[in-house]
């Protein structure tokens, strides 16, 4: 994902997901269900506001989900390794450009990635964030409940399945037994 939208925050992965969603039923119409697999940072991914958002996947994007979140900085995977040799390919073609084709904006690396890379690479710009946090009414959704005091620990679970709106399974590991069920309360 390419942006103009610094902020790694919950109104960008929400904006982010529902990129993804769409990409994928356009492409496999047939796919029934998403299990988003990421690290565990806490600022942008492992957070309460995510993990409500997820309760409303299904409603928000007609297709349910669950997130398994790795362990913070326990290695690298795949994605890691292509964002790396992205960059790399990026940095290296200005490094030997002329100064009409060096990558300046975060639209001139947009450009490059979808004419030299075989990965798809999406754009959103700020307003398009903004955009999705209004239609979703976002803002409203988290004042309405206090979401941030919802999961207890949630540092300390890696799996998350919702079982309905505000209401979700939380699990140790993602085939642990042992599963925690949490509620918003009005």
């Amino acid at each position: 994902m390419c942006s103009d939208y610094l902020e790694h925050d919950v109104e960008f992965v929400h904006s982010v997901q529902r990129v993804i969603v769409e990409y994928i039923q356009s492409v496999y119409p047939g796919v029934k269900k998403l299990n988003y697999v990421s690290d565990g940072a806490p600022q942008h991914f492992k957070n309460n506001k995510n993990i409500f958002n997820l309760t409303y996947h299904y409603t928000d994007f007609g297709l349910p989900a669950s997130w398994t979140f790795c362990a913070t900085a326990h290695g690298k995977s795949a994605v890691d390794g292509i964002g790396a040799a992205f960059k790399h390919r990026a940095n290296r073609h200005t490094l030997c450009s002329n100064s009409s084709s060096v990558i300046l904006t975060p639209e001139d690396l947009y450009k490059f990635a979808r004419h030299n890379n075989e990965i798809n690479v999406f754009y959103m710009n700020r307003t398009h964030i903004r955009h999705n946090c209004e239609r979703y009414d976002l803002h409203d959704r988290w004042k309405q409940y206090r979401v941030e005091e919802w999961i207890k620990q949630i540092r300390s679970q890696h799996q998350f399945d919702p079982i309905g709106i505000k209401k979700a399974e939380c699990r140790r590991t993602s085939c642990s037994g042992n599963i925690e069920t949490n509620e918003v309360n009005n």
